[in-house]
């Protein structure tokens, strides 16, 4: 048997703020886990008003791909 201890990094967006790494977000919460081979340096905070723009673009890109 093999017992190892891993390092959880947490990384949480401030208040009215959404982390993104350009192409995924952070959950409900503004917070990510980070992986074993990523780093803070490839996640970056936007405004909530900008990710719902965002969120808004891809919707509509979906519906009208759908018609």
């Amino acid at each position: 048997m093999k017992i190892e201890t891993i390092e959880l990094r947490k990384v949480t967006a401030d208040e009215g703020m959404v982390l993104t790494d350009g192409a995924t977000f952070s959950d409900v919460s503004g917070s990510i886990v980070l992986g074993c081979n990523d780093s803070t340096d490839n996640w970056y905070e936007i405004a909530e008003a900008e990710y719902e723009e965002i969120l808004e673009a891809e919707r509509a890109k979906m519906e009208a791909e759908e018609i």
